[in-house]
């Protein structure tokens, strides 16, 4: 996907197209990362990886809840 960049009000905004919008599934506001590669740029949605401290809560706090879950899938 091509996208383009866009002067508006003296700042600078990448123009993301519908087809670009839907892959990504993103929504008014979401984040955005773009990274400089030379010649152009490569952007694409902000993805938030779990240190293994957060996904060790995660577990404990859904522990209680799912306790039957993980016991099966444990066998």
């Amino acid at each position: 996907m091509v996208m383009r960049v866009q002067e508006v009000e003296g700042e600078y905004r990448v123009v993301l197209t519908p087809e670009a919008i839907a892959a990504w599934n993103l929504k008014d506001g979401a984040p955005v990362e773009v990274t400089p590669v030379p010649e152009a740029a490569v952007a694409g949605p902000v993805i938030h990886y779990m240190t293994n401290e957060e996904a060790l809560e995660a577990y404990r706090s859904t522990l209680p809840q799912f306790r039957a879950a993980y016991e099966e899938l444990a066998k």
